[in-house]
């Protein structure tokens, strides 16, 4: 009869880290909000703003 291995890994702790503001609503996000990076690259190097994903639903479709 084969041995039962046992677990060699240890599952990693949730960790909060905070993302930065929403562009359109202004809140503060955690990675545990869903959100959508917005990037743009200004002079050679990039720059992030993130923002809700339901503040992004509802700017496109006011928009359209």
């Amino acid at each position: 009869m084969p041995k039962i291995k046992k677990k060699s890994w240890v599952k990693s702790k949730k960790i909060l880290v905070n993302v930065g503001h929403c562009k359109y609503c202004n809140q503060e996000m955690t990675n545990e909000d869903s959100f959508v990076p917005i990037g743009k690259v200004i002079y050679g190097k990039y720059k992030y703003q993130n923002a809700h994903y339901d503040c992004v639903k509802e700017n496109d479709s006011k928009s359209v």
